[in-house]
């Protein structure tokens, strides 16, 4: 989210309370894990083949994708 804050020029925002995440997960009826633990996924498959990103990382997306 900070990234996503960065290139929309927006303040950081108040860490959201964990009740509060676990109250909205279960109107969601999603894991509320997924927003109070941090996931890191990538790809072994495209890194076998050697496949390389135009963008490795977020920040070099989203300052393509969003006007400046």
């Amino acid at each position: 989210m900070a990234a996503v804050r960065r290139a929309v020029h927006r303040p950081t925002a108040p860490p959201t309370p964990a009740v509060v995440l676990k109250l909205g997960a279960l109107g969601l009826r999603t894991d509320p894990a997924l927003g109070l633990t941090g996931r890191r996924a990538r790809s072994q498959v495209l890194d076998d083949i050697g496949f390389t990103f135009r963008y490795p990382f977020l920040d070099g997306a989203l300052g393509s994708l969003l006007p400046s």
